[in-house]
């Protein structure tokens, strides 16, 4: 008896882990979300942990519909049945990072927070997300390119964010609609060092009243921000709409 209990408790091993890798629709799928989803939010004790659990649920079905989507499997109805639970993981998610904030964990909640909303940004497209919680512009697109560069490009601005031993730098080009506007790009980061959160905001105004040109020429701008850690959270705010949330590396 004891032997044939190992042979099960090793089947249900193998089994287990072989339906990590498994996608909407395979034979191992449910095992995936039934079994193994399910034991790690046993595990999962702390505050901090739950929402970590959540979060990790949330991109588990961006991930599946992005490989859905590569091999031509993503139909309407997977599609749609993936979102809906994405939605419901990402706003528990969202819950259980209010709830860290408000016990004052605040480092721990913005590095879950940061963590979800650059997937988000970075992969989000297949289901049609823009962000954790809606306010980010729709017509921005996330690029990451060599060594964690991100590429930051809507009809506004193309920029790159780039972090590298420690310096933090905003560059790239600013849109002008004529050339009577100038931007300007404020910085605001912790006084902690290395700097946890650094903000940028980028605003435009008129230099004249009167401008007799249709379009101007791009504005050139550059920021460097000194002593950033790679884990920082890093928002980049564009007339008021936020057009990067996550972390700096």
């Amino acid at each position: 008896m004891g032997i044939i209990i190992a042979i099960v408790l090793l089947i249900s091993a193998g089994v287990s882990f072989g339906a990590e890798s498994s996608l909407p629709g395979d034979t191992l799928y449910p095992v995936k979300i039934g079994v193994n989803e399910t034991v790690q939010g046993w595990v999962a004790l702390s505050g901090e942990a739950e929402a970590e659990h959540r979060a990790n649920l949330a991109l588990r079905r961006l991930e599946e519909a992005e490989k859905l989507k590569a091999e031509g499997r993503l139909d309407a109805e997977t599609k749609a049945k993936l979102e809906s639970e994405f939605k419901m993981y990402a706003e528990e998610a969202d819950e259980g990072i209010g709830e860290l904030e408000a016990d004052g964990k605040t480092e721990e909640a913005a590095a879950i927070r940061a963590d979800l909303q650059t997937s988000i940004r970075t992969r989000g497209n297949v289901l049609g997300v823009i962000s954790l919680d809606g306010s980010v512009d729709s017509d921005t697109k996330i690029e990451i390119e060599e060594e964690g560069e991100k590429r930051i490009v809507n009809d506004k601005a193309d920029l790159k964010l780039v972090h590298k031993d420690g310096t933090l730098t905003l560059s790239g080009k600013l849109m002008r609609s004529t050339p009577c506007v100038d931007w300007k790009v404020e910085t605001v980061a912790t006084k902690d060092m290395p700097s946890s959160n650094v903000t940028f905001n980028l605003t435009k105004k008129s230099t004249a009243e009167v401008c007799v040109q249709v379009l101007g020429e791009p504005q050139e701008v550059s920021v460097k921000i000194l002593n950033v850690s790679a884990s920082a959270s890093v928002k980049i705010n564009l007339e008021g709409e936020v057009v990067y949330s996550g972390k700096a590396k």
